[in-house]
């Protein structure tokens, strides 16, 4: 990958880029998925436009204090998930406090389970965390453990990893899990105020 700009001798600093990457592994294949977050520097000159943030998507859910939050019902894999919670402007729900878990909670509970089409599990939702770097080493879509983000309570019988379980999901009882990638589940997303 290969980032040009023409900015001039007028350019206030460096441009920032974030690049991640996971992988996923199914039987003999292979599958990378790569996303890139390209910030420009601050615009002093008052004469150039500012630069656009991304728009929230319509049917997301203020929560005042917290942000906005959706959940999608029509079902996905957990890359397609994060990757349509990014098209939004906003990415897969991380949970960083009992009261962000409720909060989710409170959106599943105006779900019921037969809104959900087809998938592999109606009562557990994509979430953004994962184990796919390190088998059992859980962390958000942000590289942090779930301890430090706030978060890890798991269903008794999750959490244990397994090679083809490696994408994390939230049940109706807020408790965490984790899944095949490629099971399409409904997922939720959300954006920071």
């Amino acid at each position: 990958m290969q980032l040009g700009h023409d900015a001039g001798d007028k350019s206030a600093g460096p441009w920032e880029v974030d690049v991640d990457h996971t992988t996923a592994k199914c039987e003999d294949s292979e599958s990378i998925l790569i996303s890139a977050k390209i910030t420009a520097p601050p615009n002093t000159h008052t004469n150039q436009p500012k630069p656009v943030e991304i728009p929230i998507a319509p049917d997301y859910e203020l929560v005042p204090g917290l942000g906005y939050y959706k959940l999608h019902t029509d079902v996905n894999t957990w890359h397609n998930a994060k990757m349509i919670c990014e098209e939004e402007g906003a990415h897969l729900a991380v949970i960083n406090s009992e009261k962000e878990a409720q909060v989710l909670k409170n959106l599943w509970n105006k779900t019921p389970p037969a809104k959900i089409t087809g998938g592999t599990h109606t009562d557990w939702a994509w979430i953004g965390f994962h184990d796919l770097y390190q088998e059992g080493e859980f962390v958000t879509i942000f590289n942090e453990t779930l301890k430090s983000a706030g978060y890890s309570k798991f269903h008794p019988s999750d959490g244990k990893g397994g090679t083809s379980q490696n994408c994390g999901l939230i049940d109706r009882a807020v408790q965490l899990g984790d899944h095949s990638c490629e099971d399409k589940d409904p997922f939720f997303c959300e954006k920071e105020i």
